[in-house]
C-alpha cells in the first residue's frame, strides 16, 4: 500500500473525527460533550499531522509534521480520561490530583517533543527507513516517550475497565449503547500495543480512529450514546432529597440517584437498562401519560418530568408529598368540621345553602336548657352532653347530613315531600332521647319548615322561628 492511499485514510478518518467533534460541540450541554468533541479534535489534529508525515522525504520535513501531531496526541491520555469520567461518572480514581499529574505529563511531552534535539528526552534518536518504498521515520524512544506511554496506557485502561464495569451491570439497549464506547475505546488500545510491540514500522493507531469513529458514530445515531451520558451532574443525583431517574424511550433505566432507592427500594435490586416496570413500586404508574401525581402503599408522590431533546427519553424527579397531602385534607376538615362533635359546621352549612336543594324539610335543634348544664355540671359536662347529642343524631341519622349551626343549635335538611314523616322521625328521636337514663339528663326542642322552591334562608328562618316558639310554650317539643 503506497504512502497516497494511507494519506487518503487518515485524512478521511480526520473528516469524520471533525463531523464528530461538532456534534459534540452541539450537544456541549450534556457532561462529557466537551470532552469528547476536545478528543476528536485531537485525534484529527494527529491524522492531519501523520498523514502529511507519510508524504515527506527528509527527516526535517517529517519531524515538523510530528510537532504537529503531538498538539493532538500529546494531550490524549488527559481526554480520554476526563471523557471516560464523564460519561460513566466514575471520580474516585479520576480524581483532580490524577487529572493534574496527567496534564502535566502532558504538557511536558508537547515541549519535550519540540525541544527533542536540545536533550534527546522523548527520541533518543531519529533515522529513515525506505524498506517499503517511501520513506518511514524510524523513531527510538527515550525516557519520556515511556513516561507518556505509561500515562496513555493508564487512561486507556481505565476506560476500558470502567466501560466493561458499566456494561456488566447493564441490560437492555443501555448494554448495547456501552458496547459501542467499550469496543470503540478498546481499539486503539489494542493497535497502539502492536506498534509498541516493533511488528510494524508504521504507526496504525490513527488508522484506528476510523474504525473507532465508526464504531462510536453507529452508537450516536441509533442508540444516541452521547445523548446519554450522564444527563445530571453528580451533586444534582447525589445531593437532592427528590428521587431522580431517567429513563430512555424505550422505557429503560438509564440512571437514578440514591434518593430514588430510598423512595423505590425495589431499585436496589434493579440492572441500568432494565425496564422501568421491573420497579415494583411503579408496576402500577402509566409511563404514556405520565401523570403528576402517583398513590401507592399509603403513600402520595408527584412527579415532575422533564422531556430530554427529541424525545430521547424523560427525567423523572420524584417528591413524597404524603405529608403535605395529608395536612391539607386536615385543613379542609378543619374548615367544614365542627371541631368538637365531628359534625359539619355553621360554615359549611351556610356555603351549601344555594347549591341546588331538592324539596325537603329544614330541621333546627336546640338541646333544652343547655345554660344550667353549663352552670349546675360545668362545661367540660356541658362538652360531653354536645359529643353525645351529635353521636346519636349521627347513629339515628346516618343518612343524612348533620350540622352544628351554633352552640347547643343543630341543623339537617331531608329530601322529602312529607312533612309528617319528618316530624314522625324526629319525634321518635326526641322520645329516645327524653327516655335515656344518663348522668345528665337533657331534653330538645325543634322547629320544622318545608322547601319547595325559591329562598331558602327563608325556609331556614321558619324552622328555626318554629324552634323557639316550641322553647317558649314549654320545650322538649316539635314545631311544624
Amino acid at each position: 500500500m503506497s504512502n497516497v492511499i494511507l494519506s487518503s485514510l487518515l485524512m478521511v478518518s480526520s473528516i469524520l473525527l471533525c463531523i464528530l467533534a461538532l456534534y459534540g460541540i452541539k450537544n456541549k450541554e450534556i457532561p462529557g460533550a466537551l470532552y469528547f468533541s476536545l478528543l476528536m479534535l485531537a485525534m484529527a489534529v494527529h491524522s492531519i499531522g501523520y498523514s502529511f508525515e507519510l508524504q515527506g522525504n527528509t527527516i526535517e520535513q517529517m519531524y515538523y509534521f510530528i510537532r504537529i501531531e503531538y498538539i493532538g496526541t500529546s494531550f490524549y491520555p488527559t481526554l480520554i480520561l476526563l471523557f471516560a469520567r464523564e460519561y460513566i461518572d466514575e471520580k474516585k480514581v479520576a480524581n483532580k490530583c490524577v487529572l493534574t499529574l496527567l496534564f502535566m505529563i502532558n504538557v511536558f511531552t508537547l515541549i519535550f517533543v519540540n525541544t527533542n534535539s536540545y536533550h534527546f528526552l522523548y527520541y533518543s534518536s531519529i533515522a529513515l527507513d525506505f524498506s517499503l518504498g517511501f520513506p518511514i521515520m524510524i523513531l527510538n524512544k527515550g525516557i519520556w516517550y515511556i513516561v507518556q506511554t505509561i500515562s496513555l496506557y493508564f487512561s486507556l485502561f481505565y476506560s476500558v475497565i470502567f466501560f466493561f464495569i458499566r456494561y456488566k451491570k447493564s441490560t437492555g439497549y443501555y448494554r448495547k449503547r456501552i458496547a459501542f464506547m467499550l469496543i470503540g475505546t478498546t481499539i486503539p488500545f489494542i493497535t497502539f500495543f502492536i506498534y509498541m510491540l516493533g511488528a510494524i514500522y508504521i504507526d496504525v493507531s490513527p488508522f484506528s480512529y476510523l474504525v473507532m469513529s465508526l464504531f462510536i458514530f453507529h452508537g450516536l445515531l441509533r442508540y444516541h450514546s452521547l445523548a446519554f451520558m450522564p444527563v445530571t451532574y453528580e451533586m444534582i443525583f447525589n445531593s437532592v432529597e427528590e428521587a431522580v431517574m431517567v429513563i430512555d424511550n424505550e422505557k429503560l433505566l438509564v440512571r437514578f440517584n440514591p434518593a430514588s432507592k430510598l423512595l423505590f427500594p425495589s431499585l436496589n435490586e434493579r440492572k441500568l437498562g432494565e425496564p422501568i416496570h421491573f420497579v415494583t413500586e411503579l408496576q402500577d404508574y402509566n409511563f404514556d401519560t405520565n401523570p403528576k401525581i402517583y398513590e401507592f402503599d399509603k403513600k402520595i408522590l408527584y412527579f415532575k418530568i422533564v422531556n430530554i431533546g427529541n424525545d430521547k427519553g424523560y427525567i423523572y424527579m420524584v417528591s413524597d408529598i404524603t405529608e403535605t397531602e395529608q395536612s391539607k385534607k386536615h385543613l379542609e376538615i378543619l374548615a367544614t368540621k365542627d371541631a368538637l362533635t365531628g359534625l359539619y359546621n355553621r360554615r359549611y352549612f351556610m356555603d351549601n345553602l344555594y347549591t341546588d336543594h331538592k324539596e325537603g324539610i329544614f330541621v333546627m335543634i336546640d338541646i333544652d336548657h343547655f345554660k344550667n348544664i353549663n352552670d349546675t355540671f360545668g362545661h367540660i359536662q356541658g362538652d360531653h352532653v354536645l359529643i353525645d347529642f351529635s353521636k346519636q343524631l349521627m347513629q339515628s341519622f346516618p343518612e343524612q347530613p348533620v350540622y352544628r349551626y351554633g352552640g347547643e343549635e343543630f341543623a339537617m335538611f331531608f329530601e322529602s315531600k312529607s312533612l309528617d314523616k319528618v316530624y314522625e322521625k324526629i319525634e321518635t328521636f326526641r322520645k329516645e332521647i327524653e327516655k335515656q337514663n344518663n348522668k345528665i339528663i337533657y331534653t330538645f326542642s325543634a322547629g320544622l319548615a318545608p322547601y319547595t322552591n325559591g329562598n331558602v334562608i327563608k325556609a331556614i328562618n321558619q324552622a328555626d322561628k318554629l324552634l323557639y316558639e316550641g322553647k317558649k310554650t314549654g320545650r322538649n317539643q316539635i314545631m311544624y
